[in-house]
């Protein structure tokens, strides 16, 4: 047998040292830490556990080991508690990486393993991969380096929280690595590095690579070594002094490996730094300051000195061993060395140190000032061993200084000119201070001891001025950094500095020779400055000699030294070309820089000058002021373009940049004048803009060019960067400052298209000097951007550039087309230092910003003509790669969020261009992505949103927008990112598929496909909690994603199912909602942009989260109405309507979980919440009316100051702004009136009087901010005119994250204001008192945002809001039952609502100008409103109808008198309308309250009445406001008809109704398709007599005959006629118009009765209608045709027999006319005697259809559909859903239901013709249909139509046997034409049949209303025909054949008996018994009846 496989060893358990975290994302973790803060538990922990690490530093990095490799050898090890499962590719590199840096194998395996997961650049094909990984491995040891450096540096940083006992890790693990020996583990870490060898087997690469990553170690060791001395962590002894001392030696004598490791540049680099750093520590190890301080205190050394008499002799010796001439660098330490036995033998008590004392450090400095140590420092300082280093150059810095200044104490300095070891102090002093704002700071503290030798150095220096300015103005410029140095700095100057100057001594002037105090006799000139003089009789004191009787005098007079250097500046042009013109600009620029103060101060100088006496006046005194920018613009222009000015040139425009900013107008001004650059073009730039835009060639022939050329082409080692920058930032200087001369555009064109795209071909000292340029010049393209709407003259032109200029748009390109492969190569690549990525970084950022701030200022929806920025930007052909795939690429780039960010919105917007302009592309495979990228950017995404806490939440937002816009506009993109295919994929699958607009569509995302979009959506839905608090705007771009699925949810189909079957999903959503419902909503009022914006956002988001509530419940109603149809359809044709509706996609939208939300919500208080918080009002009209005042304020303010001319620091725009301004309101009749009183009271004329007008306006505006009001007169109407002036509304823009669609939200741009005012600047100048009116004002309009902000959110919240409660409302499917509690809650809800709208309202009023989003809201009220009132499914409530009508009657009347009508507010109008409408017809339709009495039913109603009474006028004004009239009078029309009594609405009506404007409405275009409502108020009115004399006064038969003049009305019958008439009419406004308009003729007629008026109507009407459209009357009473041959019915005979219910009524509105012109018998006959026998027969036969439509002959009614009537609008199609009412089969009730089904209309073309004939006998019957509310409608119709043709019959008939009576005769030949008896019978049949039939249904039961209304109408028709054939058979004698007697016989005894017990009837029974009697005698006695 064999024996069973051995079971696999255990891992090989490893030393756990071995392992170690990850030093570079722990660095990166440390160096985001703020300074001071303790670090988050997470990282404490990760500190920890690092610890033994920090002490070992990079000793934790073992070498190989036999062990080691065993361990990675086998399948897997263990390192401490982790174990590790080895991979055969990652152990051979592993291994390999092992031998090339001698590294432990275990940890090389750990280091690959990382590195192969950290990134996909290391998947082993790249070439290099192992150099790669070597340099990983520096990486890690250098991180780990770092990470103890910025822990030692922090530690500094202590908080409070330390000296209270509480930890702080980062200062506790400082402090446990100095304690357990940190210095002496460097100092060996430093002596292993110095003395390490070169690994073997190392290429060339390699070893470079090796050399440069030691040496970096070198220095980072280096650096914290120095940081514990420096900081005072340890302190440096005397050995270790020597210890070190020895390996300075050793290094700078070649002794370790330096040497050899001079590689590369960079390695002779960093070994110079390295020596630099242990000179620095050696020195500051000396203590300068420490002994300083004892001289100071007279401190013997034995008592404050760390080093021993002893100690310092043994360190000597070790000095004594350098040898200087041979080693250099060994200088400086000797001359450090001599200046630290100098200070100690400087020391008290010197005798205790003899030994000390025979050291000759006399010597030592001779030594080192022949090898130039001096210059050495000087090298060091200006080396980029500082510059470029990260360590701690500070206090390299203070080292230096602190050394100096020892040496300045130590030994005597010359002052002499030519003494050339002050020049090298000096210069060495100004190179230290140059950038050390902290220095600068110790320097002017007269407390620092250290400064003190520097400052006695300086007080020589200024001695001498101004007879030697240079080294003093040097000096000074140096410690001039920061804001209160530079103070110092000029109050130095300007009133500490004497004068000096040159003076030959002689005895008449030496008054004391001991002192050497002189006497002038005369007045002395000061040379080099006009009128600078001293005056006679001032002392001076000789300082030197400088000739034989030549001396160099102090006088003591004091002049300030600034104006003296400005005014010779001004004065000598033979300076422009010396070194004082520089030194002095260097110095002023640095001043303006650092302190706006003295900027202002600067701008104009002034002083009073001493002139000498003449013409026997003694001497006097001349004020002299110096306009310092008119002499910087004189020195600018006057320089000639030469490489030695182009510094001068630099510094000139740098300060007046600087000074742009504190005086635009003015320098602005000056610049104009002296044409500074020569490039004012000679056209303006009109013509640019009309002729094109100017090359940079054209512009490259002014004086700027040649300097910029000189500059580039002279200056290799620093171009550009001297004279480029400063003219840069003047550039953005001019931007910002809104100038707009004629120079400005050929300034901006040159930096745009010569500096911008040629930069990057220039020289450069070091590649990071690039990046520097090239965001200057980025930052002049992207304020040119933001200017665009400030600048109107030239926005237009540098618009156009932007977008046309395609070599602008190929530096962008070549910017930001990379990679993040590439970017992240840099890393790894020993060419490219840290900041050189990082300037590259910044660099694509800033591309990046600018392409999104160039679409949303410059992008318009105009697909006609896609500008050529964006066709590039969307071109797969760009260079060096397409902008989409370098985007795409950036999105994964994790090392910088910032680029993540950018990138992100760019692709966003970029989607959207696409879909707009997507004709102008090939194919959507732009988007295209590889397989390797969807895996990066899927990465990225996961880790960006599904991170527990959002760290980055621009980078989050950005990332979801942009899922959103791909969801939107690129689901191609969304479905490759998330399925993880290839869009090259998905796309050559969607090729095939392309849309009617021809895009080409996408592969769907399903539930299978994308389970992790899904989770992604639910685990960031589920933090909403949270994110409402802390993130709204995150939580906010989710819902939008949401969203954004959900509108294009037939592409998400499948996707959406498995979101929206997650209950999870409804409840967080419904939890949004509900959590930001119940938030307390802030005041307005000083609440913080970022706190407002914060809850504006969460409105938002429940705006969102209600809409995805709106767009669920919407589809679900868009599928179940679909499905409806495409049954109906499938029932009557075999094909298909539409596309099919998926049975599985209903299911999928199952709105259970929704229901039950929607249900909880409408049966509890938070449906109260939910509406307090929608219609609470946000608008506080106080707010913006104090906004507006204090606008005011300060603009008769500023007003005041221009007229006076001064303009500050406003911007030339602005100052154009208030020109403009100010003339306007001198303009106004009051102004004129104030200024004709003033002149009255003796003011004087002019400006003053102006300004003093105005200033008096100010002061009534200050009172009125604070509440005291302007009484009226012209000060109120100046006050109103400036409140409606556009000064600050010019400011306003709209909000992109809060836009509504319609509403103009906007709000004000407080910082584009500020910077217009320069408002940074005021309280630096003569403006500083202004600053509080210009922060009221700030403050005011920050209120206004935060409200207008508000308000757009919750405008958008309250809409949505009411989207879900009108779908809710209207589906068909009710989600929430009606309830007594919902109803509670919806009559609370609607009184808060009411309380809130009459609030809006009377706010608004108060407001009187309103901002349109304010009227939004107003109308969104409204709405709301509405919508509460039809949720109210019950009978409302009299107190609810009293405060509905009180609240309609206010707002209507409050807004119709209002002075503006916009939209918004009649949009708010008509609403209320609407509810007033709807509430009245629920109150009047409700039932009388059981167990109340009648009378209080009737007091009840009375209340109604009243209300309705007191609304009624109100009702009427609103007629006359267009888009009110037809609500108003349909409103009145119900209250004429059913609220009031005639005699009480009639004088209301007579008083304020406009029935002219009534009339002419008829006639209006606007109303064409409200005719019907006019008309039928019209009819309410005719039926009253007064009301019909009103109708008749107004105009109305004219009106009416100008109606149907109009052939589009005359056609109109075509529609609705119960015959339609061939085909060829042409039909246009199909508005059944024409019944209404009879019938209002009809009730006029009839309510005149006997009035003489009548015949006037008469004879307007009856020609007009009976002669002139006889067709219309004709037509309307014709029956359908019955052809003989039944077996041969076509379409067309169908056509011809359909109708409508509205033609039906058509027919019934005519057929009264006739009637009541026939009750005029005379006129009749007269009038109509041509037409009236055809009306007659027309009317039998259409009687005889209606008898004998169930009768017709040879067909049974299961075989023919007498007559079509589907149903034709909304309205009726409903009516088909409802069930029948009338519950009758007899007559036409039982022939309707099948010709008034929804499918009878044979016109569709969906429905074939063969449908309507039913020849197949097993086809459906007409008893098959089952009737429904609207077939009982159209038969009730139907009789009503037979009821008024009988009573038209039997008038005549009643007219003739009057004649008859009147002749004695029946005289044939004129008597009427009389339906036959058969026809007469049928029409009783079917009368007697449905009244005997409904009454026999209703024994046991109330009969209805409806019911009723039919029986008493179907007897009074029987009664008519019954009296019809009594005169046809007494007439004709046509006798009664006996077996019709037979059958009435049985009808009317069961008829009879059903009718027994209905007293409603007994009248109508009564009637009817009579007539059949006299119709057949004796009938009713025979059967017992009577």
């Amino acid at each position: 047998m064999t024996s069973p496989a051995a079971a696999a060893p255990p891992p090989k358990s490893i030393d756990a040292g071995l392992w170690f975290p990850s030093f570079s994302l722990l660095y990166k973790d440390l160096e985001n830490l703020p300074v001071g803060s303790p670090p988050p538990p997470s990282l404490t922990e990760r500190i920890r556990e690092s610890r033994d690490w920090f002490l070992d530093t990079v000793n934790g990095f073992k070498g190989k080991s036999g062990r080691a490799r065993e361990a990675v050898e086998a399948a897997g090890f263990v390192v401490g508690r982790r174990e590790v499962v080895v991979e055969e590719k990652r152990r051979a590199l592993a291994l390999k990486l092992s031998d090339l840096v001698c590294l432990d194998e275990v940890q090389s395996y750990i280091l690959v393993e990382r590195s192969m997961e950290r990134s996909p650049v290391f998947d082993g094909v790249n070439q290099g991969y192992l150099q790669e990984l070597v340099l990983q491995y520096y990486i890690e040891r250098q991180c780990l380096l770092k990470c103890t450096r910025l822990l030692i540096s922090n530690a500094l940083y202590m908080s409070s929280d330390v000296t209270a006992g509480k930890e702080n890790t980062v200062q506790d693990e400082a402090f446990r690595l100095i304690s357990q020996g940190f210095e002496n583990k460097l100092i060996s870490t430093l002596e292993e590095l110095l003395s390490s060898r070169q690994p073997q087997e190392m290429d060339l690469d390699l070893f470079i690579l090796w050399a440069e990553e030691t040496l970096t170690e070198d220095n980072l060791v280096l650096d914290m070594l120095f940081l514990l001395y420096y900081e005072s962590f340890c302190t440096c002894r005397a050995a270790t002094w020597k210890t070190l001392c020895l390996l300075y030696k050793g290094m700078i004598s070649g002794s370790y490996n330096l040497g050899k490791l001079r590689a590369s540049d960079e390695a002779v680099k960093y070994i110079y730094q390295a020596k630099v750093q242990m000179l620095f520590i050696l020195m500051e190890a000396l203590d300068f300051e420490n002994l300083l301080q004892m001289i100071q205190n007279e401190i013997p050394l034995r008592d404050g000195s760390k080093y021993s008499s002893s100690s310092i002799q043994e360190m000597d010796a070790v000095i004594s061993s350098f040898d200087v001439l041979e080693m250099r660098e060994a200088g400086p330490l000797v001359l450090a060395w001599a200046v630290f036995l100098c200070l100690v033998l400087s020391l008290p008590r010197k005798e205790d140190n003899l030994d000390l004392m025979e050291i000759d450090h006399a010597c030592y400095v001779r030594l080192s000032f022949e090898v130039e140590s001096l210059g050495y420092f000087l090298e060091v300082i200006r080396s980029d061993v500082l510059k470029g280093s990260d360590g701690p150059t500070s206090g390299y810095r203070s080292i230096l200084r602190t050394f100096i200044s020892s040496f300045i104490a130590s030994y005597e300095i010359s002052i002499q000119p030519e003494d050339g070891t002050l020049k090298s102090i000096l210069t060495l002093l100004g190179e230290i201070y140059k950038g050390e704002e902290e220095l600068c700071v110790q320097f002017w503290d007269r407390d620092s001891i250290v400064d003190g030798p520097i400052r006695c150095l300086l007080c020589s220096l200024e001695g001498e001025f101004p007879y030697r300015t240079i080294d003093l103005i040097s000096l000074l410029s140096a410690l001039c950094e920061g804001s209160w140095p530079a103070e110092c700095v000029y109050n130095f100057l300007d009133k500490s500095v004497g004068l000096s100057s040159l003076l030959e001594i002689n005895n008449d002037i030496l008054i004391d020779e001991d002192s050497q105090t002189v006497l002038t006799n005369a007045t002395l000139v000061i040379p080099g400055v006009e009128g600078l003089m001293i005056p006679s009789k001032t002392r001076g004191h000789v300082l030197r000699m400088v000739g034989d009787g030549t001396a160099l005098v102090r006088w003591e007079h004091i002049e300030s030294g600034m104006f003296v250097l400005a005014l010779r500046l001004a004065q000598n042009r033979n300076l422009y070309n010396s070194e004082e013109v520089v030194v002095f600009l260097d110095l002023l620029s640095r001043l303006v820089s650092f302190n706006m103060g003295i900027c202002h101060v600067i701008m104009n100088l002034n002083s009073s000058l001493d002139l000498p006496p003449s013409d026997g006046y003694e001497h006097t005194q001349r004020k002299i002021q110096i306009d310092v920018v008119e002499v910087l613009c004189n020195v600018v222009r006057n320089l000639t373009p030469s490489f030695s000015n182009i510094s001068a040139v630099a510094l000139g425009v740098s300060i007046l940049t600087r000074m742009l900013k504190c005086s635009p107008s003015h320098v602005s001004m000056m610049v104009a004048k002296a044409d500074l650059f020569d490039l004012s073009p000679k056209t303006s730039f009109v013509s640019l803009s009309i002729g094109g835009i100017s090359s940079s060639s054209s512009l490259a022939t002014g004086k700027l060019a040649k300097m910029f050329l000189i500059d580039v082409e002279q200056n290799l080692f620093c171009p550009f960067t001297i004279s480029g920058m400063s003219f840069l930032d003047f550039s953005i200087g001019l931007l910002e400052a809104g100038v707009e001369d004629d120079g400005v555009l050929p300034t901006i064109i040159f930096c745009l298209q010569y500096v911008l795209v040629n930069h990057e071909y220039w020289n450069y000292k070091s590649k990071q000097d690039r990046w520097l340029v090239t965001l200057k010049v980025l930052g002049v393209l992207k304020m040119s951007i933001l200017s665009i709407p400030y600048l109107t003259k030239i926005g237009s032109v540098i618009g156009n550039i932007v977008l046309s200029d395609s070599s602008i748009h190929n530096t962008l390109f070549r910017i930001v087309c990379v990679t993040s492969e590439s970017l992240e190569r840099l890393y790894f690549s020993r060419l490219h230092n840290m900041r050189e990525i990082e300037g590259l970084h910044s660099a694509i950022c800033s591309v990046l910003d600018i392409l999104s701030v160039i679409h949303s200022i410059l992008w318009k929806d105009d697909v006609a003509n896609v500008p050529l920025l964006y066709q590039e930007m969307l071109s797969p052909t760009t260079k060096p790669i397409p902008l989409v795939a370098a985007l795409i690429s950036l999105l994964a780039y994790v090392q910088s969020p910032a680029i993540q960010v950018g990138a992100a919105r760019v692709l966003s917007m970029m989607f959207t261009v696409a879909d707009n302009s997507w004709q102008f592309l090939s194919a959507t495979a732009i988007f295209g992505l590889g397989h390797k990228q969807v895996l990066r950017l899927r990465n990225a995404i996961e880790n960006t949103i599904l991170e527990k806490t959002i760290e980055n939440e621009d980078l989050f937002v950005a990332t979801v927008k942009l899922m959103t816009a791909a969801a939107h506009f690129q689901p191609t993109f969304l479905s490759a990112t998330f399925t993880g295919a290839a869009t090259t994929e998905l796309q050559m699958k969607a090729s095939n598929t392309k849309d009617q607009a021809g895009k080409i569509s996408f592969w769907p995302l399903t539930s299978k496909n994308a389970n992790f979009l899904i989770d992604m959506v639910l685990t960031s839905l589920e933090r909403y909690k949270s994110l409402v608090n802390s993130n709204p705007q995150a939580l906010a771009s989710i819902l939008d994603f949401l969203k954004a699925l959900w509108q294009q949810a037939s592409q998400y189909a499948d996707l959406l199912k498995a979101i929206t079957s997650s209950r999870k999903f409804w409840e967080n959503l419904s939890g949004c909602i509900l959590s930001i419902s119940g938030m307390e909503v802030p005041s307005p009022s000083n609440l913080s942009e970022a706190d407002a914006r914060s809850i504006a956002c969460n409105y938002r988001c429940q705006s969102t989260a209600f809409d995805i509530f709106s767009l669920v419940m919407f589809l679900r109603k868009k599928l179940l109405h679909a499905e409806v149809l495409t049954k109906q359809a499938s029932q009557f044709s075999s094909g298909s309507i539409g596309d099919s509706i998926d049975s599985q996609k209903l299911e999928s939208l199952n709105l259970q979980h929704v229901k039950d939300i929607l249900l909880s919500w409408s049966n509890s208080s938070e449906f109260n919440k939910l509406v307090k918080l929608a219609s609470a009002t946000v608008f506080d009209a106080e707010i913006y009316h104090h906004a507006k005042v204090a606008s005011s304020v300060l603009s008769t303010h500023l007003i005041v100051k221009i007229i006076s001319g001064d303009a500050g620091s406003l911007s030339a725009t602005f100052i154009e702004n208030l020109h403009a301004l100010f003339n306007k309101l001198t303009n106004v009749p009051a102004f004129a009136d104030l200024f004709s009183q003033y002149s009255q009271h003796g003011y004087s004329a002019g400006t003053e009087l102006r300004s003093l007008i105005i200033s008096d306006l100010h002061y009534h505006l200050e009172g009125e901010l604070v509440g005291r009001g302007i009484e009226s007169g012209p000060f109120k109407e100046l006050a109103q005119f400036l409140a409606d002036s556009d000064l600050f509304q010019r400011y306003k823009r709209h909000d992109d994250d809060f836009l509504l669609d319609g509403n103009d939200v906007f709000a004000f741009d407080l910082e584009r204001l500020r910077q217009d005012m320069g408002l940074d600047t005021w309280t630096h100048s003569a403006w500083k008192a202004s600053v509080k009116l210009a922060d009221s004002l700030l403050i005011h309009l920050q209120n206004v945002n935060s409200m207008m902000i508000q308000l757009a959110s919750r405008i958008a919240s309250l809409r949505a809001f009411i989207m879900v409660l009108s779908l809710n409302e209207s589906t068909g499917e009710r989600i929430n039952t009606p309830s007594q509690a919902h109803e509670d809650i919806v009559s609370s809800c609607i009184a808060y609502v009411c309380q809130e709208l009459g609030a809006m309202v009377g706010l608004i009023l108060a407001a009187s100008d309103a901002p349109l989003a304010v009227l939004s809201f107003l109308a969104a009220q409204a709405e709301l409103f509405l919508c509460l009132l039809r949720n109210m499914h019950g009978k409302m409530s009299l107190d609810i109808f009293k405060l509905l009508s009180k609240t309609c009657s206010f707002s209507l009347k409050a807004l119709s008198e209002s002075k503006s009508l916009s939209g918004e507010v009649n949009s708010t109008m008509k609403f209320m309308l609407i509810v007033q409408l709807l509430a009245m017809e629920n109150i009047l339709n409700r039932d009388p309250v059981v167990g109340v009495s009648d009378s209080e039913n009737d007091g009840t109603l009375g209340e109604v009445s009243n209300t309705c009474l007191a609304i009624l006028p109100i009702l009427c004004n609103c007629s006359v406001i267009p888009d009110l009239h037809i609500l108003s009078l349909m409103t009145i029309d119900l209250i004429l008809g059913r609220c009031l009594v005639p005699s009480t609405w009639f004088p209301v009506i007579q008083e304020h109704l406009q029935m002219q404007h009534i009339m002419m409405s008829l006639q209006d275009e606007r109303y064409s398709n409200s005719i019907s409502e006019i008309l039928k108020f019209l009819l309410t009115l005719a039926r009253v007599r007064g009301g019909a004399e009103m109708v008749l006064a107004s105009g109305f038969v004219s009106s009416l005959k100008l109606l149907f003049a109009d052939t589009s009305y005359a056609n109109s019958y075509t529609a609705h006629a119960l015959v339609k008439p061939p085909s060829d009419v042409d039909v246009e406004k199909p508005c059944h118009i024409w019944g209404l308009g009879v019938t209002v003729l009809t009730a006029i007629v009839y309510s005149l009765g006997g009035s003489p008026h009548v015949i006037d109507v008469l004879d307007s009407v009856v020609p007009f209608f009976f002669l002139e459209k006889a067709y219309l009357i004709t037509d309307y009473i014709n029956a359908p045709d019955f052809p003989i041959d039944r077996h041969d019915k076509s379409r067309a005979w169908f056509q011809n027999r359909q109708t409508s219910l509205s033609g039906l009524r058509e027919t019934e509105h005519t057929l009264p006319l006739i009637c009541v012109l026939a009750n005029h018998r005379n006129y009749w006959t007269k009038a109509l005697k041509g037409v009236e026998s055809d009306l007659r027969e027309r009317s039998i036969h259409l009687l005889a259809f209606i008898s004998r439509g169930s009768h017709s002959i040879g067909e049974s009614p299961a075989q023919t559909i007498p007559l079509l009537c589907p149903p034709s609008n909304k309205e009726e199609i409903d009516c088909c859903k409802k069930a029948a009412f009338v519950n009758s089969k007899k007559g036409w009730f039982s022939l309707t239901p099948l010709g008034c089904s929804q499918q009878a209309d044979v016109s569709s073309d969906s429905i074939k013709s063969t449908a309507i004939v039913l020849k197949d006998p097993s086809s459906r019957s007409v008893a098959a249909v089952a009737p429904t509310h609207f077939s009982d409608t159209v038969a009730i119709q139907i009789y009503r139509t037979a009821f008024l043709l009988l009573k038209f019959l039997c008038l005549q008939a009643d007219n003739a046997a009057r004649k008859t009576e009147e002749l004695g005769f029946v005289d044939l030949s004129h008597f009427p034409e009389l339906p036959m008896p058969d026809i007469l019978h049928g029409l009783q049949d079917q009368a007697i049949a449905i009244v005997g039939e409904i009454c026999g249904a209703s024994k046991s039961r109330q009969m209805t209303r409806e019911n009723q209304s039919l029986c008493l109408l179907l007897l009074q028709a029987a009664e008519m025909s019954l009296y019809l054939e009594l005169c046809v058979s007494q007439i004709c004698g046509i006798r009664t054949v006996l077996g019709r007697v037979e059958d009435f016989s049985k009808e009317i005894k069961s008829f009879f008996r059903a009718t027994e017990g209905h007293a409603f009837l007994r009248q109508s029974i009564k009637d009817l018994k009579q007539v059949i009697s006299s119709v057949y005698p004796g009938l009713l006695q025979s059967e017992g009846i009577w």
